[in-house]
């Protein structure tokens, strides 16, 4: 008898994940949001030449790669955010940098906190974007 006591123990603590749920997330998205999912915009320079410095994040078909649209003045250029599939929906978010032409972009992990990702600056007429961190999902 103490040994199936034991036996369930084991079993129960195995399939422990810590009040994580495991859900699998399809790598193709059934719609794509065509409005930012996430965004960072602020005027620079002359106001009534509506320019500004920052970026909107754009879904894809595919559910954890994103499309960046970044601008500086005029200045407009595109590039790509994947984020690791932590078995939870994807969540993007910008956040302000240190400085007013600079903001942070990153995703929610599986505990709903930001992680930095990325870096978006600009200075002397350039738009620099710099990984700050790099992820992986060991399974």
């Amino acid at each position: 008898m103490l040994k199936r006591v034991v036996i369930i123990i084991l079993i129960s603590a195995c399939n422990n994940n810590n009040g994580y749920k495991k859900v699998n997330i399809p790598e193709v998205r059934t719609e794509v949001n065509k409005k930012p999912v996430a965004s960072y915009l602020i005027a620079v320079g002359d106001p009534r030449l509506d320019r500004k410095f920052g970026v909107e994040v754009f879904e894809t078909p595919f559910t954890f790669k994103y499309l960046l649209a970044m601008q500086y003045e005029g200045i407009e250029e595109t590039d790509t955010l994947n984020i690791p599939n932590f078995d939870t929906w994807p969540v993007v978010q910008v956040k302000p940098g240190d400085d007013s032409l600079s903001c942070v972009i990153g995703f929610l992990d599986e505990k709903k906190q930001f992680l930095e990702y990325k870096l978006l600056s600009a200075k002397n007429d350039e738009l620099k974007l710099t990984v700050l961190r790099r992820f992986a999902v060991d399974r």
